[in-house]
C-alpha cells in the first residue's frame, strides 16, 4: 500500500497544468489532478487604469463614452472612423494608446502589438506614453506565448506606470519566468516584493511555488501558509486562498507530512472552485496515516458530488478502495459496482453530447445563454444553456483552448450581427437619399421664387445711405434731421409761414404775426436741442440693430444659395460612400460567415475531443473497478487474506 500511495502522491504534487492521470490496471488506487503552476492577477483595459486627460475634441470624448460604458467594441468602431476622418489630431498618441488597448481587450493580439509597436517606432512619443506602450505590447506578447519577449517589453518601462499597472507588470514578469522553469529568476522578482494588498497576495502565491518548484520547499510552505492563512471577504482573494491551501496540502502529502496536509486542506471551502480535489487530498491524507475510516468522510462526501469532474470521478474508486482496506468486502464490491454503473451511464450520456455537439447545438445554446453580456473578450458565460450537452460546458471551460475559441466565436457572431445591421442601414440609407432628392427637387421652386424676391445688394445701399444720413447729421449737429414726423410738418409750416410774411415785408399789420412765428420757431428749436443727445443714442442703437438685420439677412441669403448648389452636391457624394461600402460591408459578411463556421468546426473538434478523453478516462476507470472486483473475488474463493 505505501508503494503505490507514494506514486498517488508524486503525482498529487506535480507542479504542471492540470492533467488527470490513470493507475496501472492492477492498481485500484485513484490518481488525482494536479494543482496549476501559479496564479496571475491579469487585468482588461479597465477604465479606472486610464490616465486623466482634458478632453480636446468631442470626437474622443464620444470614444471615451463608449469605453467608460465598456463597450469596446463600438469604441474601438468609433476611433478608427475618427482617426480615419482626422478628427483626433490633438488626441493623436493617447488615441492610438487606447486602441491597442481595445484590441487587447476583444483579444485582436496581432492588432493590438502592430499598434503598440507602431507607437514605440516613433522616437517623439512622450515617456509616459511609451511606457504604457511598453506595458501593453508585453501584456500581449505574454497573452500569446511568447514569454521571452514579453519579458524584455516589460523590463524596457522605465518607471512611470500607475501603481495597479506596475503591480500587473511585476507579476506578469514573474509568471513567464514560471513557465519558462526559470524558478530562481522568478523568486528573485517576487522576493521581497510589496504592492497593493491584492497584487502582493498574487505574488507571494508565486513566490511560494516557485520555491517549491526550486527545491526551497520550507519556506516555500511558509508562503503558501501565509496566503492560505489570509483574512478576507473578496471573493477574488478568498479563491487564491483556497487554491494556497490546496497547493500547501499536497505539497506537504508529497513531503510526507499527512497531518500538516489534512490542517491545510481543510481550510479550502467546500463549496469553492477547490473544494473536490480538496476532499479527494484529505482523504489520501488521512489514508497516509492508516486511517481509512477517517479517510472515508471526505471521499464519501465527494462522492456524492456532480461526475463530470476529474476528483469526483477518482473518489468513486478510492471509496471502495477504502472500503477494502477496512476489510468491508461487500461494501467495497457494491461501491465497486456502483461506480461501474455510474462510469457506464455517464458515458452514455457523453456519447449522446458529442453527437449534439457535431450537430452544433452547443454553440448555439451557448450563444444564446449568453445573449445580452457585454462585447468585452474576457467576458464569461452566466448562466448554463439549456441543452442536455451543456452540463459539460462550465467543464470544458476550464481548458484555455476551448475558452478563447469560445471567445474568438462569440466575437465573430457579434461582428456578423454588427455587419447584418450596417447592411440594413445602408439600404436605409440609399432610400433615404432617394427620398432626400425628391424633397428637394419638390421644394425647390417655392424656394427659388422666394430667393428671387430678396436683393441683398439693394438692402446694402439703403442701409449705406441711412448710415451717411446720421453722419452728416451728426458731424453738422444738424437737430432737425432726427426731428419727429409731427416736427416736420411744424417746421413745414412754419416755412409756409415765413414764405408768406416775407411777401408782405413792409406791411406793419403783419408784425404780430411775425412775432408769433419767431417765437413758435424758438419754441421748435429748442425742443429740438433739448432731445437731440437722446435721439442721437436712439438713432445709433437703432442703426446698429439694423446692421444685426442686414447681416442675419445676408447670412441667410449665402447659405441658401450655397444649399441649393451644394446639397445636390453632397446627397451625390454621401451616395458615392454608400455605394463603395455596401460591397465592403457584403465582402466582410462572407469572411466573417466563413471564418465563424470554421471557428465552429474547430471548437466542436476541441469539445469532443476532450469529452473523448473524457470516456477513455472512464472506460479507464470501469476497467479498474471490475479489475478490483475480481480480484476480491479472486481472492475470497482462494482464502487469501
Amino acid at each position: 500500500m505505501a508503494s503505490r500511495l507514494n506514486i498517488v502522491l508524486a503525482v498529487l504534487a506535480a507542479w504542471a497544468a492540470p492533467v488527470a492521470g490513470s493507475a496501472t490496471a492492477g492498481d485500484s488506487v485513484p490518481v488525482a489532478t494536479a494543482p496549476e503552476l501559479g496564479a496571475a492577477r491579469i487585468n482588461t483595459l479597465d477604465p479606472a487604469g486610464l490616465p486623466a486627460v482634458k478632453i480636446q475634441d468631442l470626437h474622443y470624448g464620444d470614444v471615451l463614452f463608449h469605453f467608460y460604458a465598456r463597450d469596446h467594441f463600438e469604441a474601438l468602431v468609433r476611433l478608427s472612423a475618427y482617426r480615419e476622418q482626422r478628427h483626433l489630431n490633438p488626441h493623436a498618441r493617447d488615441a492610438e494608446l487606447l486602441r491597442g488597448g481595445l484590441y487587447l481587450s476583444l483579444g485582436q493580439h496581432r492588432e493590438a502589438r502592430e499598434t503598440f509597436e507602431r507607437l514605440l517606432a516613433d522616437t517623439t512619443t512622450p515617456a509616459q506614453v511609451r511606457d504604457r506602450a511598453w506595458f501593453y505590447l508585453g501584456k500581449v506578447l505574454y497573452a500569446t506565448g511568447h514569454f521571452d519577449q514579453s519579458e524584455r517589453a516589460l523590463r524596457a518601462v522605465s518607471g512611470g506606470l500607475q501603481i495597479e499597472l506596475e503591480s500587473e507588470r511585476r507579476l506578469l514578469i514573474a509568471q513567464g519566468l514560471m513557465y519558462r522553469g526559470q524558478f530562481d529568476a522568478a523568486i528573485a522578482e517576487l522576493d521581497g516584493w510589496q504592492g497593493p494588498d491584492n497584487w502582493t497576495a498574487y505574488g507571494r502565491f508565486n513566490l511560494g511555488v516557485a520555491l517549491v518548484r526550486a527545491n526551497r520547499a520550507e519556506r516555500g510552505h511558509a508562503m503558501l501558509e501565509q496566503v492560505g492563512l489570509l483574512q478576507t471577504t473578496d471573493p477574488e482573494l478568498r479563491s487564491l486562498r483556497d487554491k494556497a491551501n490546496l497547493a500547501l496540502g499536497y505539497a506537504l502529502l508529497q513531503a510526507g507530512q499527512p497531518v500538516a496536509a489534512r490542517t491545510a486542506l481543510d481550510r479550502v471551502r467546500l463549496e469553492g472552485p477547490q473544494a473536490n480535489k480538496a476532499l479527494l487530498g484529505a482523504g489520501w491524507a488521512d489514508a497516509a496515516g492508516g486511517d481509512y475510516q477517517q479517510a472515508l468522510v471526505p471521499w464519501v462526501e465527494l462522492h456524492g458530488r456532480d461526475l463530470l469532474d476529474a476528483a469526483v470521478q477518482e473518489s468513486y474508486l478510492a471509496v471502495p478502495y477504502a472500503y477494502a482496506e477496512l476489510s468491508a468486502i461487500g461494501q467495497a464490491v457494491g461501491y465497486y459496482e456502483q461506480a461501474i454503473e455510474a462510469y457506464d451511464a455517464e458515458r452514455i450520456r457523453i456519447e449522446e453530447s458529442i453527437a449534439a455537439i457535431r450537430s452544433g447545438r452547443l454553440l448555439t445554446a451557448a450563444l444564446a445563454a449568453d445573449r445580452g453580456a457585454r462585447s468585452d473578450w474576457f467576458a464569461q458565460l452566466t448562466s448554463l444553456p439549456d441543452a442536455p450537452e451543456s452540463r459539460y460546458l462550465y467543464h470544458l471551460l476550464a481548458g484555455h483552448e476551448f475558452q478563447e475559441g469560445l471567445k474568438s466565436y462569440r466575437s465573430l457572431e457579434s461582428m456578423a450581427q454588427n455587419l447584418d445591421g450596417w447592411s440594413t442601414s445602408l439600404g436605409a440609407f440609399s432610400d433615404m437619399l432617394g427620398a432626400r432628392a425628391s424633397a428637394f427637387a419638390g421644394k425647390l421652386p417655392a424656394a427659388d421664387r422666394r430667393l428671387a424676391m430678396v436683393d441683398v445688394a439693394d438692402i446694402n445701399r439703403r442701409r449705406d445711405e441711412l448710415r451717411a444720413q446720421l453722419e452728416a447729421a451728426l458731424r453738422d449737429r444738424d437737430t432737425t434731421a432726427l426731428a419727429t414726423e409731427a416736427e416736420r410738418q411744424w417746421l413745414a409750416m412754419l416755412a409756409g409761414v415765413d414764405a408768406e410774411l416775407a411777401a408782405h415785408a413792409g406791411d406793419t399789420s403783419f408784425d404780430e404775426a411775425r412775432e408769433k412765428a419767431r417765437l413758435t420757431r424758438g419754441v421748435l428749436t429748442w425742443n429740438l436741442d433739448a432731445v437731440w443727445k437722446t435721439r442721437v443714442w436712439q438713432a445709433q442703437r437703432a442703426m446698429r440693430e439694423l446692421d444685426a438685420v442686414v447681416y442675419d439677412a445676408r447670412t441667410r441669403h449665402a447659405g441658401a444659395v450655397k444649399a441649393r448648389k451644394g446639397t445636390p452636391e453632397r446627397a451625390a457624394a454621401l451616395a458615392v460612400r454608400v455605394d463603395a461600402v455596401s460591397p465592403r460591408v457584403t465582402g466582410l459578411a462572407v469572411r466573417v460567415a466563413a471564418t465563424k463556421e470554421a471557428q465552429g468546426r474547430r471548437l466542436a473538434d476541441i469539445a469532443i475531443n476532450e469529452l473523448e478523453e473524457q470516456r477513455r478516462r472512464l472506460d479507464e476507470y470501469s476497467v479498474q473497478a471490475r479489475y478490483a472486483i475480481a480480484t476480491i473475488y479472486d481472492r475470497a474463493s482462494s482464502g487469501a487474506p
